[in-house]
């Protein structure tokens, strides 16, 4: 089988790209991260005023890297992909797809998705990892939509050989990773207060009300690959945070900290519920004070912690399977079918 896959040469995608090429060779790539110049600014425009202006360039600059046909074309997120170009697209493949994590459904990203609207309808299927996007594309009267559980890679989500100074670099007892949302500052704000030893990385926190409150448990930027990995690996537990602006119930950390082989203490959901046992193979909160307990219980139990985290790991890893290889024979089974 041919396939393109069209999105950036860079985080989950690039590892879902990988992955794929390694089922199936006859697998290309076309990088999107610069079909538009001067990154920061066009991206200013295309949310906050509209991602039409671009369309057309677009439409230019994909279509020129293609050259020929396709059995299947996958593209993630979507986001650049508008009405005029999966037209074309569609004649370039006997099957069109998307992978989308994120919610096109909602305000939170303002006018990025428009495009997307616009050609939703076209694709063959379009492969969400929260349920949450289901409802709302039958809302919209896509009929196309596919609900698939978030996967980690195998490479890349793993416990890694560290030195003895990364051991020390990377040694934290709470940790969250993510980027900054106002409801995700406040909850973390909370934690701190009632005396949590906590560390927090990932991109913006400094936008938050309460920055200068929790500087001092802040590493600002984004954390790559193998780093991510080795964070997590040498903390006791790490929190599992959703975005309520993107009404997530799920999320790649959901399965991607117990891949690692470290506690997840995740906000409680049903879509979490339903993939790990509470207690037995995780630990849920609902409430800052709930997660204060838990985590404070499971730092004096450290052998009960372990426990949990390994009955979490065979659950993602063994039983169920949520690699990215997994993924994508399930979605080209799918679109096939």
């Amino acid at each position: 089988m041919k396939v393109l896959f069209i999105g950036p040469k860079s985080g989950n995608s690039y590892l879902q790209y990988l992955a794929l090429k390694r089922i199936n060779k006859k697998t290309f790539l076309i990088d999107d991260r610069n079909i538009l110049s001067y990154k920061k600014i066009t991206e200013k425009i295309f949310w906050h005023i509209s991602p039409s202006i671009f369309e057309n360039l677009i439409f230019k600059r994909i279509i020129s890297k293609i050259n020929s046909k396709y059995d299947l074309i996958i593209i993630k997120p979507g986001h650049l992909v508008g009405k005029k170009l999966i037209q074309e697209l569609k004649k370039k493949t006997k099957k069109i797809i998307c992978m989308c994590n994120d919610n096109p459904f909602v305000a939170r990203d303002k006018n990025k998705w428009k495009l997307f609207h616009k050609a939703a309808t076209y694709y063959d299927l379009i492969a969400y990892q929260d349920v949450s996007r289901i409802y709302l594309a039958k809302q919209k009267g896509l009929k196309n939509s596919f609900l698939n559980l978030p996967s980690f890679d195998k490479k890349t989500h793993k416990k890694f050989n560290i030195t003895k100074f990364e051991k020390v670099k990377f040694r934290n007892n709470v940790i969250f990773i993510g980027t900054w949302s106002p409801q995700k500052g406040l909850f973390l704000y909370k934690l701190k207060k009632l005396g949590l030893d906590l560390k927090i990385y990932g991109a913006h926190w400094n936008k938050d009300k309460n920055y200068n409150s929790l500087k001092n448990i802040i590493k600002l930027g984004n954390v790559k690959n193998p780093d991510y990995s080795k964070l997590i690996q040498n903390s006791k537990i790490a929190l599992c945070l959703f975005s309520e602006q993107n009404l997530d119930t799920i999320t790649a950390r959901s399965v991607e900290i117990p891949a690692i082989g470290t506690l997840i203490c995740s906000f409680r959901t049903r879509s979490m519920s339903n993939i790990l046992i509470e207690n037995k193979e995780a630990i849920y909160f609902s409430s800052p004070e709930e997660c204060f307990k838990k985590c404070c219980y499971y730092l004096k139990n450290p052998i009960k912690a372990k426990d949990i985290a390994n009955r979490g790991k065979i659950k993602i890893t063994k039983t169920l399977k949520l690699n990215h290889e997994n993924l994508m024979k399930q979605i080209i089974k799918r679109v096939l079918e």
